[in-house]
């Protein structure tokens, strides 16, 4: 039996934002009082220009855009191994679309009011954000799932899982709403090994994530 302790286990990334005190927001540049009152200019602009999706990634120019929002696949579903896994993979790449976007509304699907981590990231995404800051990761978050196990807790009638796997966060630049490098930003550190705890909603049919962090964060009783 595991028993997650007090102390934080956010990545240094979340340390970083934490400590962030900002005062001031990015603004957004719009041209659209400019069109409601030139209707000719908008009908012409209408007809000729039309908006970009392509995906841009983040620079020291400013944050990414357009950037694809991640779906919770079928088998993600499954009160299975392979559901717990999917749903974990599928967390962190919720995460760094919060990470680049700072919207969580994928996040918040898979993640338990309880799950202190995911509160933290919810909370310090959508903060900095909308505080104008913005990051730019040098590379891709790796994940590798080592082991997982599902069991079912007959006392309060559902389905646990038990998820191991080792993380590598890549070295992320953050700037502020001046366009500024702050001294939080950081290189990539070594792969950690981490720690999830899951439960299924079997009413919801998906998983939800009730702790996740570094596996040397938590302690192990025998019964």
């Amino acid at each position: 039996m595991y028993s997650p302790t007090k102390k934080s286990v956010t990545l240094r990334i979340f340390a970083a934002l934490i400590g962030l005190t900002v005062t001031a927001s990015l603004a957004a540049c719009s041209n659209n009082d400019e069109d409601d009152n030139n209707p000719e200019l908008g009908k012409t602009t209408d007809a000729s220009v039309s908006e970009s999706t392509e995906f841009v990634p983040a620079s020291e120019d400013g944050p990414a855009q357009n950037v694809p929002e991640p779906h919770l696949s079928a088998v993600a579903t499954e009160n299975s191994e392979e559901g717990a896994e999917a749903t974990l993979e599928y967390f962190w790449s919720a995460e760094e679309y919060a990470r680049l976007t700072g919207i969580t509304n994928p996040l918040e699907i898979v993640a338990s009011e309880h799950c202190e981590f995911c509160t933290e990231s919810i909370e310090g995404w959508t903060e900095s954000y909308g505080d104008g800051y913005w990051n730019v990761p040098k590379g891709d978050l790796e994940i590798e799932i080592e082991e997982a196990h599902v069991t079912d807790e007959e006392e309060e009638n559902r389905t646990v899982g038990y998820v191991f796997f080792s993380l590598l966060e890549p070295g992320t630049d953050f700037y502020n709403s001046e366009g500024q490098k702050t001294e939080e930003s950081f290189d990539a550190p070594e792969a950690k090994d981490w720690f999830a705890l899951m439960y299924y909603d079997a009413t919801a049919q998906r998983w939800e994530i009730d702790w996740i962090g570094l596996e040397e964060s938590i302690t192990w009783e025998d019964q």
